[in-house]
């Protein structure tokens, strides 16, 4: 195999026990950011670990000592059209100071005005773009890196299988390029304008109530339709190479405060190039075994809002996000992808063909794999199919979501 020297981003969940574990692997650097900071982000507050400004100081300084960085994220896809405004440019002003105080020197921003006026205030920190400026095009890559990126993370959902475009877009800048290796996110998925902007107002307003209704929605697609766990553009640890001959050595692995053992499982697993035998634990976002840690009152601060939603309706949401290990434990998760029943030249298929103008329907390549590769247990896909279909109806049909 080819000895690129790749390094990875990981997601922070602030354990300070996993960081010496973290420093064995090829991690430059984890992301995060606090629950609330007055500036928007890429999830909603409840998936956001509790972490105050003492333990984050802590964290941070336990990171640089084992040799890894702290991204801080800004990363919202929307501003609210708050950022024209004297108190959130204070905020914002306040924010950095104290950033940077704290040792922290990189941020990730996917909104070009934001990009700017850090450049232009606080020259001194290296910015990355994020996945939700849907950089796909060299023309797109040129423009971020023109107005001062340091970095740009390339909207994988869609391209991470478009070598021809991943190719030319590495000719197009100088500036680093970041790849998301392990998402399940629909390939081309219609609903991403939705539900990124869906996040970015969830992050930065804890007092509205915010359903994930387009991961809802894909989660029970991808159980209607199997294949579609093959279909989404994620990259094996051994595929990497493909990849590295090409110009990318660089990997964002997520997912926020998810159980350190699974961090740990990822980040071994891609600085070793080796998958573990059931690929669906580096890929899905939920499912574990261990807890996930929240912050006291969880449930009641993130969802009980009866203003915005009764009780009653809430109730069935909770039991289907618990039924399927969302943000609770799992005692094995129902979903397997059996890494051996990959072809080890998986990605070859791809090098030569545009899936995004061609369709699925002329192929059949990522069904075949999935026939053979994905299992899901019986039960749990029946009761989630009627549980997913229970929650749509209140949603979508009857009376009011408050009523």
């Amino acid at each position: 195999m080819e000895n690129h020297a790749y390094k990875f981003s990981l997601a922070a969940n602030y354990d300070p026990e996993l960081v010496p574990e973290l420093a064995r692997y090829s991690v430059e650097e984890v992301y995060g950011k606090f629950p609330v900071d007055g500036v928007s982000g890429g999830r909603p507050r409840y998936m956001s670990g509790p972490v105050s400004k003492k333990s984050l100081l802590e964290y941070v300084r336990l990171l640089s000592k084992n040799g890894i960085a702290f991204n801080y994220l800004l990363n919202g896809s929307c501003l609210g059209n708050h950022e024209w405004t004297r108190r959130w440019q204070m905020n914002l002003t306040s924010l950095l100071d104290k950033l940077g105080g704290m040792g922290i020197g990189r941020l990730t921003v996917s909104t070009p005005y934001l990009l700017e006026l850090v450049k232009k205030r606080f020259p001194e920190f290296k910015v990355k773009i994020g996945i939700y400026a849907q950089v796909d095009t060299p023309g797109r890559a040129r423009f971020w890196e023109e107005l001062g990126a340091d970095g740009i993370t390339l909207e994988s959902f869609s391209i991470n299988r478009d070598f021809r475009r991943l190719c030319e877009i590495r000719k197009a800048v100088r500036c680093e390029l970041q790849l998301i290796a392990n998402h399940l996110c629909l390939p081309n998925c219609p609903m991403q304008p939705y539900h990124q902007n869906g996040f970015a107002h969830a992050s930065d307003n804890p007092g509205l109530l915010f359903i994930d209704y387009c991961f809802l929605r894909c989660s029970r697609k991808r159980l209607e339709d199997p294949s579609l766990f093959i279909k989404s553009g994620w990259i094996r640890p051994e595929d990497l190479d493909t990849y590295g001959k090409i110009g990318y050595t660089r990997f964002k692995l997520l997912e926020r405060d998810i159980p350190s053992s699974e961090l740990l499982r990822r980040a071994k697993a891609y600085s070793e190039k080796r998958s573990t035998a059931n690929l669906a634990e580096l890929l899905l976002s939920h499912g574990f075994r261990e807890p996930q840690k929240k912050e006291s009152l969880w449930a009641l601060r993130n969802f009980f809002k009866p203003m915005q939603a009764s009780p009653a309706k809430l109730k069935g949401l909770l039991d289907l996000a618990r039924q399927q290990g969302m943000l609770f434990p799992l005692e094995e998760n129902p979903v397997r992808i059996d890494s051996d029943k990959i072809p080890k030249d998986f990605l070859e298929w791809f090098k030569e063909r545009d899936c995004s103008s061609q369709g699925c329907s002329n192929c059949g390549y990522c069904a075949k794999i999935a026939e053979k590769a994905v299992s899901i247990s019986p039960e749990f896909r029946s009761e989630s199919l009627s549980r997913f279909s229970e929650v749509e109806k209140t949603l979508t049909e009857g009376s009011p979501w408050n009523a």
